[in-house]
């Protein structure tokens, strides 16, 4: 099968569902497909250049500035040059089948190409991407709303990463099928440590973007009644470690000055993946205290490493946590916090749990093979039709 992928993001560049592409790709050229992606260029990536497990990238000139994220005029010119190379591309190589990450930006070229090469394809939610997920861009997603619509209506199929996900979708437009498969993660990378902890203190790890939908600013100011209701039971001290970097970390340093519980938060900063690796397995206990998610990778690679779980109930928690940690909301989350910082055997039995969901649930290659199945059926759809 010849898979044509559209994203706007592929590492180095975004988030989550940069990560998803990457594995996505990597597995389906593993089981013998032939795999291509188009994406943005970024700084001094090459333009083209093919994966050691045979995926060919092609990258995009576009004004992207930012490795973490992209604003719309960005999209905008992402979308122009990627039109034109899908165009391309798709005279040239004549894939069978298209899955686009994201229905904003890459949609509108999918679609396109359905029109123009009969090509099917499917499409791929990240979140921002669903209109309501972020109240700055009302304005835009009132413009966008219809030919979004049309793009989920030509779509051969729709695919959420979480129930919560698909909820919110359904919520926007209920009249299309969208089907659930949820993120993966690279469990061989990701791994439990076994590297001895500071027994003098518990860590708290929180690993995301810092920006005001992370939910940390309702946690910061709670950290002292946290440590001091630990301490008195423990004898333990509680330090909260946030790697991450972002627009909204310089608010959050302030609120941390301004609240003094300097002496239990500790800021990291962004770090590459195998530093992140090490903080992963230096924790005790990992948060998320999200106002909204799709499926937060970072909790499937705490989970990896073998950590208890804290986050609230956004979308993508009821699939991730049930037997390995607590879902609890902003009031709730110091409750939970000093619960799992006061009882050791609890923290390990809960860091079992989250091993043992990830064997059994969010392998790449298991998740791979469920999109495999609907691209395959992509194909038979157009083939007898």
């Amino acid at each position: 099968m010849k898979i044509l992928i559209i994203s706007h993001e592929y590492p180095p560049i975004g988030g989550g569902g940069a990560n998803a592409c990457f594995f996505l790709a990597r597995e389906f050229a593993r089981m013998g497909h032939q795999v291509a992606i188009i994406t943005a260029r970024f700084k001094n990536c090459p333009e083209k250049e093919t994966t050691s497990d045979g995926v060919l990238i092609y990258r995009v000139k576009c004004r992207r500035a930012n490795r973490e994220k992209s604003s719309l005029p960005e999209m905008f010119s992402y979308l122009l040059s990627a039109w034109k190379a899908a165009v391309q591309i798709a005279e040239n190589g004549r894939y069978d089948t298209c899955l686009v990450f994201f229905g904003i930006p890459s949609g509108p070229i999918a679609l396109h190409l359905k029109f123009k090469y009969h090509m099917p394809y499917i499409v791929r939610f990240g979140g921002g991407d669903i209109p309501g997920a972020q109240k700055r861009f009302r304005l835009v997603y009132t413009i966008l709303s219809p030919f979004i619509r049309n793009i989920w209506k030509n779509a051969d199929y729709l695919v959420a990463n979480s129930e919560g996900l698909c909820l919110r979708a359904q919520k926007f437009e209920y009249r299309y099928r969208i089907d659930i498969i949820e993120n993966g993660v690279d469990s061989q990378f990701f791994v439990p440590g076994g590297i001895p902890r500071n027994n003098d203190e518990v860590r708290i790890l929180f690993v995301s973007r810092l920006i005001e939908g992370k939910g940390l600013q309702f946690l910061i100011p709670k950290m002292n009644s946290i440590q001091e209701k630990v301490y008195q039971k423990t004898g333990k001290k509680v330090r909260l470690v946030i790697v991450g970097d972002g627009p909204y970390r310089q608010a959050l340093e302030s609120m941390v000055r301004e609240t003094s519980t300097g002496g239990c938060v500790q800021f990291e900063g962004r770090r590459d993946r195998e530093e992140v690796r090490l903080y992963y397995q230096n924790a005790d206990v990992f948060v998320l205290p999200s106002l909204s998610e799709g499926m937060p990778n970072v909790v499937l690679e705490a989970m990896a490493c073998g950590l208890p779980i804290v986050m609230t109930p956004c979308e993508g928690s009821r699939e991730l946590v049930t037997d390995n940690g607590y879902v609890s909301t902003i009031e709730e989350f110091p409750r939970s916090l000093v619960r799992l910082c006061t009882d050791s055997d609890l923290r390990l039995r809960m860091g079992r749990n989250s091993l043992h969901r990830i064997k059994e649930h969010f392998q790449w290659e298991y998740i791979a093979m469920r999109y495999m199945e609907i691209l395959g059926e992509t194909i038979h759809e157009r083939q007898t039709s």
